[in-house]
């Protein structure tokens, strides 16, 4: 592996310019800048980026903790938080904690050493904000883990609603709500239930309420689970499912069973990952606005200082309705 003096001497400058050129450019000239460059490709000279952090405050490192790298939701995250980070100039450290709040701290002790310019996370575990510390910006990913952390959250509440009258709307009667995903204080999807809860309510119609499927949130396998609900309640003609992993789940249990979807029973999910299109019915779907959430966390980061950060920004969805309703 080639060294910096070797970079150097290629080059024809000192070690210290090649340093220098490396964490403050501003002071160097473009043409000696140039010059280094050209070194390196011929070199194939790879600057150690974590070792350079650690004389620097900050480092071009940004930090992201999601609880699954499985969940379909947060690999649309993870792919479209690289993307804009990459536009920035920064490199994303992804940390999968897997709901563990212990590798949740291990993760923030280990991003804090490597001076990260800032940490996005989407954090599913019980009591983590007494152990998130950093010297740098911290944004939450739907949930409110904190008064001091910012978070950037969808419009749940108002995406329950948009389920809620859909169903309604279709002629639905006998109408259940199925949360896939975890029950935390502070967890922005929560609202997702609440708002189709009050909305139906408000229609003059009680919800039928399946919330005791969290632990499958790593696995996404729930046929188990509904089967069995629907044998408790055979009339169920409208579904909203708190994810389209768990849409999908639904329909694939409605085939097997002779169930026609939409005839005999319509089928909201939530997310719109790619799959919600490719399905076979296509799913519909409450859509958040991964693109605009992912690219204002981490322009946040970058940005942080020049401008003020709300303690919560929240970004409107969309029904997307395909042949599942």
């Amino acid at each position: 592996m080639p060294t910096l003096k070797e970079v150097a001497d290629r080059a024809g400058v000192t070690v210290t310019t090649v340093s220098r050129m490396l964490n403050k450019p501003e002071k160097v000239h473009p043409s000696t800048i140039k010059k280094i460059r050209q070194a390196m490709r011929e070199l194939d000279y790879q600057p150690n980026e974590i070792a350079r952090s650690l004389s620097k405050k900050t480092s071009n490192f940004i930090g992201l903790i999601v609880p699954s790298a499985r969940n379909a939701f947060f690999a649309k995250v993870i792919e479209s938080m690289e993307r804009y980070s990459a536009a920035c100039g920064y490199k994303l450290l992804l940390c999968v904690s897997n709901h563990e709040r212990k590798k949740e701290i291990d993760y923030f002790g280990m991003l804090r050493a490597n001076k990260v310019a800032g940490v996005i996370i989407a954090s599913h575990t019980q009591d983590i904000a007494e152990s998130v510390t950093l010297d740098a910006p911290i944004i939450s990913i739907d949930r409110v883990i904190s008064p001091a952390i910012s978070a950037v959250c969808s419009d749940n509440f108002n995406g329950g609603r948009l389920a809620a009258q859909l169903l309604v709307k279709k002629g639905c009667r006998q109408i259940a709500y199925f949360n896939g995903g975890v029950t935390l204080k502070g967890m922005s999807a929560s609202q997702r239930q609440q708002g189709f809860e009050q909305e139906l309510r408000a229609m003059g119609r009680e919800p039928i309420i399946q919330t005791h499927l969290e632990d499958r949130f790593i696995s996404m396998k729930y046929q188990d689970i509904i089967d069995s609900f629907f044998a408790t309640h055979p009339g169920i003609d409208g579904a909203f499912c708190s994810n389209d992993i768990l849409a999908a789940e639904m329909i694939r249990f409605a085939c097997k069973k002779g169930i026609r979807v939409p005839e005999d029973l319509r089928v909201i999910g939530y997310d719109d990952i790619d799959l919600a299109e490719l399905y076979l019915p296509s799913i519909t779907t409450i859509r958040q606005a991964v693109e605009d959430i992912s690219h204002y966390a981490v322009e946040s980061i970058v940005h942080f200082g020049e401008r003020p950060m709300p303690a919560t920004t929240i970004f409107p969805v969309k029904l997307i309705e395909r042949e599942s309703t």
